[in-house]
């Protein structure tokens, strides 16, 4: 059994690297006596954004997609049907991806032609003139998103049972449209969930570096006393065909996480793999972050 590690280890850098109001908020909810319930849940809760069968790693960063997935979403579901000119778009989505410096003109083409081709958007013709035309997500793509927002819910009510959103979104079908429009319009205004959090942002960065650093955490979250760090091995030709990345860049990854601190060992392909103290207390100060922005910004009656 590794050794415990306590999740405050690291607050004195962390700390200056937000404001003194986001701190307190990531603080809060990071201190919630059932938080590691909260991380618990959330695992897994983007596998479909992410692995292979999503079909888009080719064309956008697994920390851009994200993004430019909420922003589909986002587009339309604030469209006025009375204006040919909202909804998703090529232009509208094209205009706010330059304005986050997430994809140019031509990946937001690749990605929007890529989620057609994979059955994840349809093109609608506008109702009063047929010159007009956007795209709306599919019941396939819906369900994925509707998982993952259920996925949210829950992981925040496991940390914090108090505001009881899964019960609430029951409740209220479009609870789930409305907190995800709030995290998109956030992206918008300059919300940037992995700024703060540049140990996160190296795995996020890559094809499959996600699922790869959940994976590795998973290691320190199964004890029921606590965290604690213990060598792990991950068979990463099997790991890759099922995330969509290369299993030699997934093991470059592993190496420059070595070479920059967030792991306590030189990989050996997959094997002897010891997450730092620093990396482990950074993601699960993201994942605080992360589920307590939409708790905050998910608007219940």
């Amino acid at each position: 059994m590794g050794a415990p590690v306590s999740l405050d280890l690291h607050d004195a850098s962390f700390a200056d690297r937000t404001t003194p109001e986001d701190w307190q908020r990531i603080r809060r909810f990071r201190d919630l006596p059932q938080f590691l319930e909260g991380a618990r849940r959330h695992e897994g809760v983007a596998k479909h954004l992410f692995t292979n069968n999503f079909m888009l790693s080719k064309v956008v960063l697994e920390n851009w997609r994200f993004q430019m997935l909420a922003l589909t979403l986002y587009f339309h579901e604030t469209r006025d049907p009375a204006d040919p000119k909202t909804g998703l778009t090529y232009t509208n989505l094209s205009k706010a991806c330059a304005q986050l410096g997430l994809a140019s003109n031509g990946r937001v083409f690749a990605f929007l032609n890529l989620m057609k081709l994979g059955g994840y958007l349809k093109s609608v013709a506008w109702e009063a003139d047929s010159r007009f035309v956007h795209l709306e997500p599919t019941p396939v793509f819906m369900r994925t998103v509707e998982e993952w927002t259920n996925g949210i819910f829950a992981s925040i009510d496991a940390a914090d049972p108090s505001g009881d959103l899964e019960a609430r979104a029951k409740a209220d079908p479009k609870l789930g449209t409305k907190m995800r429009t709030s995290g998109a319009k956030g992206l918008l205004d300059g919300w940037q969930p992995l700024a703060p959090f540049p140990e996160v942002a190296h795995f996020a960065s890559a094809d499959g570096g996600w699922m790869l650093m959940e994976q590795i955490v998973a290691a320190s979250l199964r004890h029921p006393e606590g965290l604690r760090i213990e060598p792990i091995s991950i068979n990463l030709r099997s790991f890759s065909k099922d995330v969509g990345g290369s299993r030699s860049n997934l093991n470059r990854l592993l190496e420059k996480a070595y070479a920059l601190g967030l792991l306590d060992a030189p990989p050996q392909f997959g094997a002897n793999i010891i997450m730092s103290s620093r990396m482990l207390c950074s993601f699960l100060s993201f994942i605080a972050s992360y589920l307590s922005y939409y708790q905050l910004h998910t608007p219940v009656d």
